[in-house]
């Protein structure tokens, strides 16, 4: 029992706030970022339909991760290798290394976002500092 609410003290309970709600349009942004964020607002409610049940996931992963000290790397990873695999079962494969890098990024690079900001430790520095 006190292992979980360790968890909960560390954080836990704002991940589930964080991920679902910034998890999408991050994601959306790394995706639109190389045509220069054409249509991003078109795609911003399909971002969150898409996108708000893998965060879910995701803030569980890094919960569960939370006394780990690769963190962060742990659920970028957690995020982007299943997005790499899903690309290529969809697309057949694929000899390009830039749809793939492009693939992984949208799914790791805002889990790695979300999880340093989820961080209470993280939170309560920055606190520290500004004052």
């Amino acid at each position: 029992m006190n292992k979980i609410a360790t968890k909960t003290d560390e954080g836990g309970m704002k991940r589930f706030l964080i991920f679902p709600a910034l998890f999408p349009p991050l994601a959306l942004v790394v995706f639109t970022a190389p045509d220069g964020f054409k249509n991003l607002l078109d795609w911003m409610v399909e971002s969150y339909a898409i996108a708000v049940i893998p965060a879910l996931l995701l803030a569980w992963v890094d919960w569960m991760l939370s006394a780990k000290p690769l963190r962060v790397m742990g659920t970028a990873v957690t995020a982007a290798l299943p997005a790499v695999l899903i690309m290529l079962f969809m697309w057949g494969g694929s000899n390009d290394l830039w749809p793939i890098l492009m693939v992984g990024l949208v799914g790791g690079l805002p889990a790695a976002v979300c999880s340093w900001l989820s961080d209470g430790r993280t939170l309560s520095m920055s606190a520290r500092a500004n004052s």
